[in-house]
């Protein structure tokens, strides 16, 4: 899985503080996408270990509130292989702190 961009200290994409990850990848094509460069699997960087680390650090103080997932699709089958284990592992460590999902599914 690749994200697009990450958003430390957001409050753009959910209440209060929160990191907003953006993964990469979409097939819906919606008219008028707000993220359309963000369509495309391969855009971005890798979302690896190292991402995930920096992403649970940037959720320790007590002042962030959570973690918001948006894309791209993060319900895409290639994007829930991504990201299923880095919710269990937010959840873990957080477990008062929200996880917000940006979705096109119903």
């Amino acid at each position: 899985m690749n994200y697009s961009e990450i958003k430390y200290c957001d409050i753009a994409n959910g209440e209060g503080v929160r990191t907003s990850l953006f993964v990469s990848g979409c097939r819906r094509h919606c008219p008028f996408c707000f993220n359309e460069e963000a369509q495309d699997f391969a855009a971005g960087k890798p979302f690896d270990a190292v991402v995930e680390d920096a992403i649970l650090e940037s959720l320790e103080p007590e002042y962030v509130d959570g973690l918001t997932l948006l894309g791209g699709e993060p319900m895409e089958p290639e994007n829930q292989r991504g990201l299923v284990g880095f919710v269990e592992r937010v959840k873990d460590c957080f477990p008062s702190k929200s996880i917000w999902c940006f979705t096109g599914d119903v």
